[in-house]
């Protein structure tokens, strides 16, 4: 019986199979240096590099001088292998750190960057709410209880003493300690009678403060601890002048003690 010729499997030569797979590789690696060129020319080209830094804050002078510091701060930041001038490859991290080590008056920064090639930055600033002076020398603290300098001193602004200032930038008094002082401001400021000037720290323990003396303009002082209840014994102050203290004998006072509970002592001069 005869045998059914099944032909071999056609192959090609294996130079010729090496030959284009040489082709393909080369082909390939072309394509990457264009893809990885391309966006190397893009990340470095002055065609995407910051246009303008929009400083956005109520206050021209220190516009004018965040401005100028941001523009030396992402300059200083720019390096041959890191286009820190680039509007999608700036540092915006470094650039809110180093502003608010700069400029301690600014509270938050929001950095927005525009398809127009602008940098936009809203300022959101502390609030001065007390005084602090060391020598000649007077700070600005702000309602969360940092020095902020004395950029815009403000007279009307409330004086405290017997605490040291510390540096520009550090925290002088606590959240709890600065919350306690804007209560006493507050509730006194509230009671016919009484005009908060200053407050004298008298009793410290540690890094805390345990006791204060209020002074107001109209001459005396008032007495306070931590623990005293700011808003029930401002109360409590207001029915003794209602019913013990009227004006007239109100300017021979020279201290009144709240640091007792359901109890208001007074001395006068």
């Amino acid at each position: 019986m005869r045998k059914t010729y099944i032909p071999r499997t056609y192959t090609k030569k294996k130079s010729s199979v090496h030959r284009v797979n040489r082709l393909v590789l080369i082909f390939q690696f072309f394509i990457w240096i264009i893809f990885f060129g391309g966006i190397g020319y893009l990340l470095y080209s002055p065609l995407l590099d910051i246009a303008n830094i929009d400083i956005r804050v109520d206050n021209e002078i220190l516009q004018k001088d965040i401005k100028s510091k941001s523009e030396d701060l992402i300059q200083a930041h720019n390096y041959w292998y890191y286009n820190n001038k680039n509007i999608f490859l700036a540092r915006s991290d470094i650039l809110e750190r180093e502003l608010q080590k700069e400029f301690p008056q600014i509270k938050h920064i929001t950095i927005k960057r525009t398809i127009n090639r602008s940098l936009e930055l809203t300022i959101q600033l502390r609030n001065p709410l007390f005084t602090i002076c060391e020598n000649t020398i007077c700070s600005n603290i702000s309602d969360d209880g940092v020095n902020i300098g004395n950029d815009s001193l403000s007279a009307s602004l409330i004086s405290l003493t017997g605490i040291t200032p510390k540096s520009r930038g550090e925290i002088v008094v606590s959240e709890r300690e600065i919350a306690w002082f804007k209560t006493i401001v507050e509730m006194y400021n509230q009671i016919d009678g009484v005009k908060v000037s200053s407050i004298a720290i008298q009793q410290k323990a540690e890094n805390r403060i345990l006791g204060v003396f209020v002074y107001t303009e109209q001459g005396y002082y008032i007495m306070l601890d931590l623990d005293t209840d700011i808003i029930y014994q401002a109360g409590a102050l207001k029915q003794v002048f209602i019913s013990q203290l009227p004006p007239d004998q109100r300017s021979n006072l020279q201290y009144i003690d709240l640091r007792v509970k359901d109890r208001v002592y007074y001395k006068f001069k």
